[in-house]
């Protein structure tokens, strides 16, 4: 158990090496103290016993503990992996010895270790080709060539990323997958090449990086990533031109538009001039072999529909999105491959569990080094590059490799979570024991015509890079978990989102005609700009969506209307008979009475009668003093009246001329004309002129398209 001795049989490196025991996925000092308070001994039973039987005696003995109860009962619920503690991390007594760079030789000749099938590590041969000095400013790169048999076939694998590189030196016998000094890390590659080529990250640069991994314990307030609002404004544009987007006057994308510029205006900023730039991603794109780029981490990202809408997403931040048979649902491993005895050494694989539950998203990559304190070295390239980091890792497993003519990658899996990233880095990444991430519960609930309801469960981890599109994925996935929505169908999206310091956003819509990705794109904007923008950076608390499938497309144009009178004094109601066409269906006949404000002067006034597709156009666009935000309570204001309109309503505006000024926010009517002027000028832009609109809401049972316009003679009696 948990001091049982580990040896490693497939790297000989001289090193003795001793096992890390593995933590609960809370305090380990005050889940040992409540056992300790319970009678429960942990050590003489598995995980998931112990965690039952802990949560139903901290109910009964503590019920004010009900939170850390439930947390428990959740994560058990979830598929929390069966293991037993000890084994976890394989740790030596010393580092491994390492080759510095000074002493690396064009022909010199080693091996790496990596995972192809299971969890066996395995060695392939390399040869130096060449040592690139100052690559980077005062930074190497050392270049190998992979002669193995299987890499001739495959190339570079995307997946095999920090598979650790020895060298033998000149009279040290060379036996395959034995000693040598470890250089670092498999870490770039070249898409389409005709031979095997790697960039290794000098290890001497990673190990550099562990010396920051305890930073954590002394920084206040440690955990919150710096994530630059740039980058949300350019995944904003990525999204506006999806396909699964709608179209370009939907009130999704006027929700998408609004909530970009209102970034750029707290920012001042502009919309980025190449906002696909794949910076990252470039070894994937065919076309652009010359580019060498740090090797993607391949990703689960469900089914093939699932890839297609998501992968444009993640693929600029470094990862592959990988689709599985059936999606990416959670489960047991494959035969043979046992979580108990999978450890975490040179060459395993390092998962990094995202979203997990009913799915399993993750990414992977390998081991490179583990450090005497503990620190576990992979990647050998940066997975976000932010510094600090908050990410589970857990051990792995490869289903199998997949070679492509581009670049090949491994098809992957969890086993069991065992502690954190804490540092994200441009040689590699850092983990440790610690568990400092937290993750958010997500319930999805799918209504489809003729099934029974399904409930699907998630837990979610707050990383501000990829929250908003994991939790997008799981919502998706869901709704297409059984099978795909009907072709002519009505989606009825209520959900739920709370996010840190008690905001709450709440949206209820209809959509008609669309795919699984409506929900999902009525979701995005408001959980992307909560996560990350300029004022705080919100962690998501829980979620909870549900949407309702029926078979029929409900949805209705205006194609005419008559006002009943153009004539109308102030205080007085006018009707308005709108002809709604309804798809493949009758035209109907509904009539609306529109009221006028009491304090109108006599004029003519432009009077729209509309859906929410122009609406949310007009009422956005005519009140741009709305858009500008001063703190998160501002922005989440406007974020939640952009959620506020409806698709199923119809409704009607009139546009009053300009009175007063909008100073920022602070709306200033009936200015005297003098102190408007001193107010706007070139030197003061946040003074625009008021514009004052009079609208009315109609709900009605079908999604409202199209408008019409009139214009409305107001006469005092």
């Amino acid at each position: 158990m948990a001091g049982q001795e580990v040896t490693d049989h497939t790297h000989d490196s001289g090193v003795s090496c001793h096992p890390v025991p593995r933590r609960r996925l809370w305090s380990s000092q005050r889940a040992a103290a409540s056992a300790e308070d319970l009678s429960i001994d942990p050590d003489e039973v598995l995980v998931n016993t112990f965690l039952a039987e802990y949560a139903s005696k901290l109910m009964s003995h503590h019920p004010h503990r009900f939170f850390l109860a439930l947390l428990t009962a959740g994560w058990l619920y979830l598929g929390a992996p069966t293991y037993v503690y000890g084994q976890a991390i394989v740790v030596p007594d010393e580092p491994a010895a390492a080759m510095p760079i000074e002493d690396i030789r064009i022909g010199m000749t080693g091996y790496g270790m990596t995972v192809f099938h299971g969890t066996e590590i395995e060695p392939f041969n390399v040869v130096v080709v060449s040592v690139i000095p100052n690559s980077v400013p005062g930074r190497s790169v050392i270049w190998v060539r992979c002669d193995d048999p299987r890499m001739l076939v495959s190339g570079p694998v995307q997946g095999m990323s920090g598979s650790p590189i020895y060298l033998w030196g000149e009279d040290e016998p060379k036996e395959l997958g034995k000693g040598g000094k470890l250089i670092g890390a498999f870490a770039f590659g070249y898409s389409e090449s005709k031979v095997c080529m790697v960039g290794v990250q000098p290890i001497g640069y990673m190990r550099e990086s562990a010396t920051r991994a305890h930073a954590h314990e002394d920084a206040a307030g440690a955990g919150r990533r710096g994530v630059s609002t740039q980058h949300v404004i350019e995944m904003l544009g990525r999204i506006e031109q999806m396909p699964q987007a709608g179209a370009h006057d939907s009130v999704s994308q006027v929700r998408l538009r609004a909530v970009r510029d209102v970034l750029l205006k707290a920012t001042g900023g502009s919309v980025p001039g190449d906002i696909n730039n794949p910076s990252r991603a470039s070894v994937n794109v065919p076309g652009r072999s010359a580019v060498v780029s740090p090797m993607m981490l391949p990703i689960s990202l469900g089914s093939s529909d699932a890839v297609e809408l998501f992968a444009p997403l993640v693929e600029p931040m470094g990862l592959l999105g990988v689709a599985s048979q059936g999606g990416s649902v959670a489960g047991a491993p494959p035969h043979g491959i046992d979580p108990a005895s999978t450890t975490i050494k040179p060459g395993s694989v390092l998962a990094i569990p995202l979203a997990y539950g009913d799915m399993d998203l993750s990414a992977t990559g390998t081991v490179t080094d583990v450090l005497p304190g503990g620190e576990v070295l992979a990647f050998g390239h940066p997975m976000f590059g932010l510094g600090e980091s908050r990410v589970p890792m857990a051990t792995g497993y490869v289903h199998f490799v997949m070679p492509r003519q581009s670049i090949s990658f491994k098809s992957s899996g969890t086993l069991t979570p065992l502690g954190t990233l804490v540092r994200d880095e441009g040689a590699g990444v850092v983990g440790i024991e610690e568990t400092l991430y937290t993750a958010a519960p997500v319930e999805v609930t799918v209504n489809m015509p003729g099934l029974e309801p399904q409930t699907y469960h998630y837990q979610v981890v707050n990383e501000p890079m990829l929250s908003a599109i994991l939790v997008a994925n799981v919502v998706y996935s869901s709704v297409e978990a059984i099978h795909g929505v009907p072709s002519e169908n009505t989606m009825h999206t209520v959900a739920e989102m709370r996010f840190s310091g008690g905001r709450v956003f709440k949206l209820d819509t209809l959509v008609a005609g669309g795919s699984a990705a409506n929900p999902v794109m009525e979701m995005l904007t408001p959980l992307s700009i909560m996560t990350i923008n300029p004022y705080e950076q919100l962690d998501i608390e829980s979620i909870k969506v549900n949407v309702d499938v029926e078979h029929g497309n409900r949805m209705a144009t205006i194609v005419g209307a008559q006002l009943e009178r153009s004539q109308v004094a102030p205080g007085e109601t006018v009707g308005v008979m709108l002809e709604l066409q309804h798809y493949e269906g009758e035209l109907e006949t509904r009539r609306i009475e529109i009221q006028i404000p009491k304090d109108l002067e006599e004029g003519d006034y432009p009077l729209t009668v509309s859906g929410a597709n122009a609406y949310s156009s007009l009422k956005i666009g005519s009140q741009p003093h709305l858009s500008i935000t001063r703190n998160i309570d501002d922005l989440a204001d406007f974020i939640q009246e952009t959620m506020n309109f409806r698709y199923d309503a119809i409704y009607s505006t009139i546009m009053l001329p300009p009175e007063g000024l909008a100073f920022g926010r602070t709306e200033m009517a009936k200015l005297p004309s003098s102190r408007a002027a001193m107010l706007t000028s070139p030197t003061n832009p946040q003074a625009v002129p008021l514009m004052r609109l009079v609208d009315q809401t109609f709900q009605a049972d079908t999604v409202v398209l199209g408008q019409i316009g009139f214009t409305l003679n107001v006469r005092k009696p």
